[in-house]
């Protein structure tokens, strides 16, 4: 599986167990529920072109915060510029792009906030010896706040990030560590690494990284939750032939590796976490059942002592974000098979689509992230339309 899948797969349009006890039996369920009741969906106007949306967030009751990146492409290379979007529903409804910390490049892979007097972006690594991006918004502007990677990076990024107040924030993501360089004769050199997850936390004056468990030889992170200061989850999942997902769960004193979830599958991963208390946490990705399978939806939750899959709907493909919903989580991913996005309700053991917006030949949709706040859902991505020189934002809401 390739390293910092979960985000390079925005920009290409697009991440067998052994476990204590034996495996939990799956949720039944024969098909998925009508979608009569589905919502309404509404796509967003945005200014300012081509951009992938990576995450937003509701800093107030009144705002909506969209955030990404562009993509430029310059004498054959590649080039990323964060983009961060407004909305404030009591100014005419009209989103407006924001500007972000002066100077600074790359993706933007996740948002969060306290409040609108403080949140975060979190990036990428721009190369060996380079920190990764972080920006930090204080009410009136937005500042870099770069994180160091480990001494032996040479490279790597943050996936995603959690605030649980301004002098406690966590951020998730993988490094790939340099283990040995060997020169050739032919005066190369030869550079030997391995991937590592990683976890930074902001403790209101500087990131630092934190020690983690080393259950596999290469594995990262793609995402971060907390409930409360003694309760954050962190999911991934391993590379090669680790395969599988990866938990850890720090409860205030330090971070433990949880063991491996029963996925049902030959290979595994969890793209996206979301905890509402030690007892009711739900992560989600896909579960690959043989060689040519392209991935399953995968739920699970966690219950407080063990995880239970929830079976998906046979047209879910790998979801990619999960938030809390009223009664449950909402989720987005893609079709499997084909081409387009996939939103789905889980309330209990009973999963529903929401019916999400199919893909055309005049558009073709792949929804990323998806977050909530109260009855309102709001999905971040990008499309791709005929002509059109690089990926559209993609920012829908509805409301459940």
């Amino acid at each position: 599986m390739a390293v910092g899948s979960r985000a390079r797969s925005m920009v290409l349009g697009g991440v067998s167990a052994l476990v204590i006890g034996g495996l939990l039996p799956a949720t039944a369920m024969a098909a998925p529920a009508p979608d009569a009741g589905a919502p309404r969906w509404s796509a967003a106007t945005l200014p300012g072109g081509d951009a992938v949306l990576s995450a937003s967030v509701k800093p107030d009751a009144h705002t909506t915060w969209a955030a990404g990146f562009r993509v430029n492409e310059d004498g054959g290379g590649v080039s990323f510029q964060p983009v961060l979007y407004a909305h404030d529903d009591r100014r005419g409804g009209s989103w407006t792009e924001r500007p972000t910390a002066p100077g600074v490049s790359g993706r933007v892979n996740a948002i969060a906030a306290t409040s609108d007097r403080d949140a975060w972006l979190v990036g990428d690594a721009d190369g060996e010896g380079s920190p990764a991006m972080t920006q930090h918004w204080d009410g009136r502007a937005w500042r870099e706040k770069p994180a160091a990677m480990p001494d032996n990076s040479l490279g790597g990024g943050l996936l995603g990030v959690a605030a649980v107040a301004p002098n406690d924030v966590w951020a998730a993501g993988w490094t790939q560590a340099l283990d040995e360089r060997i020169p050739d004769p032919d005066g190369s050199t030869q550079i030997i690494d391995h991937m590592e997850g990683l976890v930074q936390h902001w403790d209101g004056r500087a990131w630092k990284r934190a020690e983690l468990p080393k259950g596999y030889a290469n594995w990262g992170l793609n995402a971060i939750s907390a409930s409360g200061p003694n309760d954050v989850w962190a999911v991934g999942s391993g590379y090669g032939d680790d395969d599988r997902p990866v938990v850890l769960h720090y409860d205030g004193r330090s971070w433990k590796q949880l063991p491996t979830p029963p996925y049902g599958g030959l290979y595994g991963e969890f793209n996206s976490v979301v905890a509402n208390g030690p007892a009711d946490v739900w992560a989600v990705g896909r579960t690959i059942l043989d060689e040519n399978d392209r991935g399953h939806a995968l739920i699970m939750h966690w219950n407080g002592r063990t995880w239970t899959r929830v079976v998906g709907p046979a047209e879910a493909g790998s979801l990619t974000g999960v938030a809390a919903a009223p009664g449950g989580v909402v989720a987005v991913g893609r079709l499997l098979g084909a081409d387009g996005g996939f939103a789905l309700r889980v309330s209990g053991s009973r999963v529903t689509s929401l019916g999400f917006p199919a893909s055309t030949a005049e558009r073709s949709y792949a929804p990323w992230t998806v977050s909530a706040a109260g009855r309102e859902v709001t999905v971040s991505g990008s499309a791709r339309a005929p002509g059109s020189q690089g990926p559209q934002p993609l920012l829908l809401t509805a409301r459940l």
